[in-house]
């Protein structure tokens, strides 16, 4: 009787650790607020030494912000120092390059496209998409304010791998339910929380 009641045991527990395992990698990839739209694929873009932020001409006074953010983020978890480049909206960034665009490009909106994401009305003033893959990371929207939306959320899905970080290869399309709205911080680090409408860099 207490053999078959062992094995039972046995396999209960390995069940419980794969479900475990899980749920834990379900748990790395949870976003509050869930975006809209969002698919997990398998791989990732690695985020290293020889990573660079591009930001395009004409916008980087204003998306800088978004920019520097991102580059602080990654400091913070990696201690990577990533420069940040301006650069045209006709130019072919570097591969492994993370981008940071407006949609008014029509040749990110049609590589986005390509892969998934439509720039339709839904996106808005304040929405964004992001695409990566092992060879991507872009963050895309119509205004710096989208934009920095994006990088909210790029920011949490970023996740150490040895001294690396990794984004998983995911698509994301995402809006406002009102035109107006916050962007949830990360309260558990000794810097006080980011306002999007306050456009300055942690300090």
């Amino acid at each position: 009787m207490n053999k078959p009641c062992y094995w039972c045991a046995i396999f209960l527990a390995l069940v419980s650790a794969t479900f475990m395992r899980a749920s834990e990698g379900e748990q790395q990839l949870t976003l509050a607020p869930a975006p809209k739209e969002i698919q997990l694929r398998d791989g990732g873009f690695r985020v290293g030494p020889q990573t660079k932020i591009f930001v395009q001409l004409g916008h980087q006074s204003e998306d800088r912000i978004a920019a520097e953010t991102l580059a602080e983020e990654i400091a913070d978890q990696s201690g990577l120092q990533l420069d940040i480049l301006g650069m045209k909206a006709a130019a072919k960034a570097e591969g492994g390059a993370i981008v940071l665009a407006r949609l008014q490009d029509s040749r990110v909106r049609r590589f986005l496209a390509r892969n998934g994401l439509k720039a339709d009305e839904m996106v808005g003033e304040q929405g964004y998409l992001l695409f990566s893959d092992k060879s991507h990371l872009i963050v895309a929207a119509n205004t710096g304010e989208g934009l920095f939306y994006g990088v909210q959320t790029l920011r949490r899905l970023l996740r150490a791998e040895g001294k690396d970080l990794i984004c998983p290869a995911v698509t994301i399309r995402d809006w406002p339910n009102l035109e107006t709205r916050g962007a949830q911080e990360n309260v558990s680090r000794d810097t006080p929380p980011v306002l999007p409408f306050v456009h300055r860099p942690r300090g």
